[in-house]
């Protein structure tokens, strides 16, 4: 039985965000991405298996959603019963992206040097 998975936005912010940024996107893409990823999943439309595969052919749609203010989980309808009982994820998708973002293995910080 495949039952679903109770997950915090914030592990979902978090694991896209290096899966984004070992796609290429760089800090802020990633971040955008990342938090929208999250808001459309606490909205009951997934984008995980996207966000898995290609995060950076996200970046479109997590740009507009941005001007539209749709990208900060904290405001997002839900995201006080989110916090308090996780997000539903399946468990093949929790693992496909858990394990995509072990790739990146670079400190954020590092990156960042990197850039400058």
């Amino acid at each position: 039985m495949n039952e679903a998975i109770p997950v915090q936005p914030r592990e979902i912010v978090d694991l896209v965000y290096r899966v984004a940024r070992v796609d290429g996107l760089d800090h802020g893409d990633a971040d955008l991405v990342a938090r929208w990823v999250a808001c459309e999943e606490m909205a009951g439309r997934s984008r995980l298996d996207e966000a898995v595969h290609a995060p950076a052919g996200l970046l479109g749609a997590a740009r507009t959603a941005d001007r539209r203010g749709e990208t900060d989980p904290s405001t997002a309808d839900g995201y006080r019963h989110a916090t308090q009982h996780g997000l539903p994820i399946a468990p093949a998708q929790f693992s496909a992206l858990y394990h995509s973002s072990k790739m990146f293995l670079v400190a954020e910080t590092t990156l960042d040097e990197v850039e400058r």
